[in-house]
């Protein structure tokens, strides 16, 4: 393998990771005329570029007229909220109003996380500032 065969794909890459932004505008002067320049010569970003543009004609459309979700989602939803086992229960993710989880057990949980943190960090402080008063 030559070095040229290891820079083309690595290209490739940096060229496919800036595709998003060429496509909605935000990629402009000389790192756009960069990426045209390499989808001249390159019919996979080419390639690339034809589905990035795709994708942003279909999001766009959407966006005129959202999908209907399907009938009974939310009938489905709460039924598997409210599943007797305990694994189909945690597979609700962040089981919210709509699954009737119980708020004020979300705010203790926080209100715990966010008290232990300032703890954690209020002790690594001291014992930076400790450790630093040592080397004087």
């Amino acid at each position: 393998m030559s070095e040229s065969d290891d820079l083309a794909p690595r290209f490739c890459r940096e060229a496919q990771a800036q595709l998003p932004f060429l496509v909605s505008g935000e990629l402009t002067g000389w790192g756009a005329r960069v990426v045209r320049a390499h989808l001249k010569r390159c019919p996979d970003c080419r390639g690339e570029l034809a589905r990035q543009e795709q994708l942003t004609s279909a999001l766009a459309s959407m966006r005129a007229a959202p999908p209907e979700p399907p009938p009974g989602l939310l009938e489905d939803l709460l039924h598997r909220a409210g599943g007797g086992k305990l694994r189909e229960r945690a597979a609700v993710p962040a089981r919210g109003a709509v699954s009737g989880a119980r708020p004020a057990m979300s705010v203790a949980f926080l209100t715990v996380g966010a008290a232990a943190s300032t703890g954690v960090g209020y002790a690594a402080w001291k014992g930076a500032r400790w450790a630093l008063s040592r080397r004087k």
